[in-house]
């Protein structure tokens, strides 16, 4: 029956919407991610961007450690189904990476704001992406059902933390930040070493440290021109591609290594950025 609905879907395959549901497909990806997010958390809410981040990255450690439980395989080979973009269809195939991550974004955007034009370009978005993994061949119709399901207990869990944290009034020291920073996602990354846990682990650890730095000492503020705030994305995107890019070819190609790698980039995200922005001038210092 999945095969089934795949191929009912392909039968409006052509060049055109080749190309399209590719680039739809793209919105669920983790250079997506890469460019959104930053504007969140360096020119729209420090904190939103934060946790929305972190919301994310956890999501991304449940799909990776659920796919190599299951082990199901992708439809990619199967007899009448064809796969295309097949670059987009790493690991096994359920959940869904491209369905759970787009639920998990547009789903936490959606609960903070809570505005139509919000709401319908989420729920476009999460259908979109989700058919175009269908159309491209690379995912079961269950692997988009179990990705959004799994999306949105994460979503609630992740309130309900973020609740706890706002209403408590523990006043810990800025060491055991870091501390906790540190051994959380060791000890994820310890209990399920899987190849992108080591990556997203270090980079959940590394954006940690610098938001708790950075609230201690510096206090960076995101409001400014829209002239400064292009400027802060095209620089601070810039270089995170760029460190990504000439870490990996410094550092040894090892899980424990590209931790290290990503935990540079994160430290770059939530510290080295506004330090750098600040020192332009395009933030304004609280502190």
């Amino acid at each position: 029956m999945q095969a089934a609905i795949i191929k009912d879907i392909q039968l409006l395959s052509n060049p055109i919407l080749d190309y399209i549901f590719i680039g739809i497909t793209m919105m669920g990806s983790s250079y997506f991610y890469f460019l959104v997010l930053p504007i969140f958390y360096w020119c729209v809410d420090k904190r939103f961007g934060l946790k929305i981040g972190i919301i994310l990255l956890s999501s991304i450690y449940v799909n990776t450690v659920v796919k190599n439980v299951t082990m199901v395989q992708r439809p990619i080979g199967y007899p009448g189904i064809r796969s295309i973009f097949t670059q987009s269809a790493g690991g096994y195939s359920f959940p869904s990476g491209h369905a759970q991550g787009t639920t998990t974004f547009w789903g936490t955007l959606m609960f903070k704001y809570n505005r139509k034009c919000i709401n319908i370009l989420g729920i476009a978005s999460i259908i979109l992406v989700s058919l175009s993994r269908l159309y491209l061949g690379v995912h079961w119709p269950v692997d988009i059902i179990g990705g959004i399901l799994i999306a949105v207990l994460i979503i609630i869990v992740g309130e309900l933390v973020d609740s706890i944290i706002v209403e408590s009034k523990f006043d810990i020291p800025l060491a055991y930040k870091i501390i906790l920073a540190i051994i959380v996602p060791t000890a994820l990354i310890i209990l399920f070493p899987y190849t992108e846990n080591f990556e997203y682990m270090g980079l959940a650890s590394g954006i940690l440290i610098g938001y708790f730095i950075d609230g201690q000492y510096f206090g960076f503020t995101v409001t400014n021109t829209i002239k400064n705030q292009i400027y802060k994305i095209i620089i601070g995107v810039s270089i995170f591609l760029v460190l990504l890019s000439v870490l990996k070819n410094m550092l040894p190609y090892t899980n424990v290594f590209n931790a290290l790698r990503y935990f540079i980039c994160g430290l770059w995200f939530s510290i080295g950025a506004p330090l750098t922005f600040n020192k332009f001038k395009l933030n304004k210092r609280t502190l």
